[in-house]
């Protein structure tokens, strides 16, 4: 009993008010119901590397604002998210096509990757902020919507 208590003592010291992390099983596991895009395999790769660097340039942005590195948050946003890596993307994805929402989606996100990038130089956090939030939940809202 003693050894119990101390588990258990141990445990909730260690859960430091975060829910714990468990296997979960297949009766646990939620239905995917995201539209499967069905490319190819080249321009899936395609894709998966532009989302990769996606991210990375969001990091480069937060970095830079950190920084006071205006400038080239500006230049991350715009070359990096906005249209002209559309444009490489649509290279790298080896002429697929893709459903219209998807379309629309993706051109939300680089919209709102130029709007960051029109915004960042005013050096306003408060301005900056809500548009980089933007510019997220457009990665988002396509990532709920659609699968690889």
């Amino acid at each position: 009993m003693g050894l119990l208590s101390l588990a258990a003592v141990g445990e909730a010291q260690h859960d430091h008010g975060h829910p714990a992390i468990k296997d979960v099983g297949p009766a646990d596991k939620q239905q995917d119901e995201r539209v499967a895009l069905g490319l190819s395999q080249a321009a899936e790769a395609g894709m998966k590397l532009t989302m990769r660097e996606h991210l990375e340039s969001l990091q480069a942005i937060v970095a830079g604002l950190g920084r006071q590195e205006f400038e080239q948050a500006t230049k991350v946003a715009h070359e990096e998210l906005g249209f002209p890596k559309h444009h490489q993307a649509m290279q790298r994805e080896a002429g697929a096509t893709f459903p219209p929402r998807y379309h629309e989606l993706a051109m939300a996100h680089h919209q709102a990757a130029e709007d960051l990038a029109a915004v960042i130089p005013s050096q306003d956090i408060k301005q900056i902020l809500p548009q980089l939030d933007r510019t997220m939940k457009a990665c988002i809202v396509c990532h709920q919507a659609f699968r690889l």
